[in-house]
Formats: structure tokens, C-alpha cells, sequence
């Protein structure tokens, strides 16, 4: 049963033309869904997050954890799409106190809440969620094997996870293109092979299903971003210090596709099923 909506509140995205006029400036969740789509602060809108979830045939009776979940869009999608309830959770405390903001507003406060949560420290009861889905949500930690136990710890017996990350090409030399991309994060990268997190993952009980290059995929994704701003936003028309925040994070782009096409980053999606607990000893 859908939550009952609350009276209504601002709306957390502002269209376009309205924020072209605004002398304030231009926020990185407002520019991040121009690109994306409303509720989206990565490459890919609803639909996309809808496909990757795919292979855990979600149900109503089921439970989910997407972590890096950002402004909350996908959860949203994933919720309103398949009756269930998504624990959507995100690093950044200004994405998830507006993506709270945007499931509230939509009645979705219960079936799709997104809060912050600090990977160092988080913590989940054992067999909590049928599925977890992990996006960009390891590669800038120094302490991977913690965080991923804890999720593989989390999950039911024959539960699912999906991690869809950046990770090291060990067969390609690390060039400037890649040293230029590690000094423009927010966080320094902490970069793993697609084979350390096969490892680690089977070490903790998981049964590795698909090891998927995705990086053609996520340049697409990038790609038509771009597109889709071009021809919605009047570019033209926004106020300086607005179209300089977009040009930084067009250059933030470019930075990411050079390094991406140099070969030493790559973006995996690491499918994975948990064994049942007698199979794990």
C-alpha cells in the first residue's frame, strides 16, 4: 500500500529555465540530475537502474539495500516498480538529506528513505536484505574488505549483490591520464582489480556469477548525459558563475573518459550470489 503523502514541500528540483535565472549558485545536485535525470547524481537515469537490478527479480516480499543510492531516483524506481521496500543509503550527507527530501515529497518516505551512513563504521544484522546494490561505492575506501564483509554479512541465504565500481587495469600502465583523474576526485581513489574483489568476494562466501567490463557501457551513459543537458538546459542563457560550475564538471568528465580510454580504468559490475550458511563453512 502506498504511503500516504505528506503536505507538500519545496521541490527539490528546480527546473532549468528557473535555475538559469537564480543568482545563487548553481548546486551539484541540481547540475547532476540536468544530466542525468531527476533523482539521479551518477551516469544513468531510473530505467538504467531498473535494468541493472534485473537479474535479483525483485518481488514484493523481497528486502533491498542500494548503496550509494545519492538523491534516491533509483531506489524510488526500484520501490514503485517492483511493491517493495528499498534501504537506500548514501555517503554524501547534502545527497541524502535531499534525496530524503524528494522521497518524502513523493510518499515514498517509508518504502524508499534515503539516509547517510559512514562506511567505516556501518553495521547490519545478519541475513538482512535478499539484495544489495552497490554503485561506486568501494573504489575511494582504503578498507574494502571491511565494508564488503559487512554487506556479504548482510545478505539472506542465495542473496544477491551486485557492485558496479572503478577499478585497476593491472594490464595496462598507470599514465597521466590516470594520475590526472586520482588528483581530481573528492576522495583519493583507492583503486582494486577486477580479480581482488573476485577473490575477496569468494573468500567471504559469495559465489562469483558474472565479472562484466562495463566501461563502454558507463561512457554511453556519459555520453548521452551530455546530450540530454545540451538540448533541455538553455546553456546560452545561464548566469556566469552557473555555466562556469558546468564547464568544471565537463572537464571533470573529460578527465574520466581520457583515463577510461587509456585502459588503466575500468568500471566492473561484479555479480554475486550468497551461499547458504552450511555452504559457507
Amino acid at each position: 500500500m502506498r504511503d500516504a503523502a505528506p503536505a507538500p514541500v519545496a521541490q527539490p528540483l528546480r527546473s532549468p529555465a528557473r535555475a538559469g535565472l537564480d543568482s545563487e549558485p548553481l548546486d551539484s545536485p541540481t547540475l547532476a540530475q540536468w544530466l542525468w535525470g531527476a533523482g539521479c547524481h551518477t551516469p544513468g537515469d531510473e530505467e538504467h537502474i531498473l535494468d541493472l537490478v534485473r537479474p535479483f527479480a525483485l518481488n514484493p516480499a523481497m528486502s533491498m539495500l542500494y548503496l550509494g543510492a545519492g538523491l534516491g531516483g533509483g531506489a524510488r524506481a526500484i520501490a514503485t516498480k517492483f511493491a517493495t521496500y528499498v534501504t537506500a543509503l548514501e555517503r554524501d550527507a547534502t545527497l541524502a538529506r535531499r534525496g530524503m527530501e524528494m522521497s518524502t515529497f513523493q510518499g515514498m518516505q517509508k518504502r524508499a528513505p534515503v539516509s547517510v551512513y559512514d562506511p567505516e563504521t556501518i553495521e547490519f544484522r545478519a541475513g538482512s536484505f535478499d539484495c544489495i546494490l552497490a554503485r561506486q561505492s568501494t573504489y575511494a575506501l582504503p578498507d574494502k574488505e571491511k565494508l564488503l564483509g559487512v554487506l556479504a554479512h548482510a545478505l539472506k541465504p542465495h542473496g544477491h549483490l551486485l557492485l558496479v565500481d572503478y577499478v585497476l587495469d593491472p594490464q595496462h600502465p598507470a599514465g597521466p591520464e590516470l594520475d590526472t583523474w586520482r588528483r581530481h576526485q573528492e576522495t583519493p581513489p583507492q583503486l582494486w582489480s577486477a580479480a581482488q574483489y573476485v577473490s575477496c568476494l569468494s573468500h567471504l562466501g559469495l559465489d562469483i556469477r558474472v565479472t562484466e567490463d562495463a566501461t563502454d557501457k558507463l561512457r554511453r551513459l556519459v555520453i548521452n548525459g551530455w546530450g540530454r543537458m545540451i538540448t533541455t538546459v538553455n546553456l546560452g542563457g545561464l548566469p556566469k558563475q552557473h555555466l562556469l560550475a558546468v564547464v568544471d564538471e565537463a572537464e571533470r568528465w573529460v578527465q574520466t573518459i581520457a583515463a577510461l580510454d587509456a585502459g588503466a580504468l575500468r568500471t566492473y559490475r561484479i555479480y554475486a550470489l550468497a551461499r547458504t550458511a552450511e555452504a559457507r563453512r
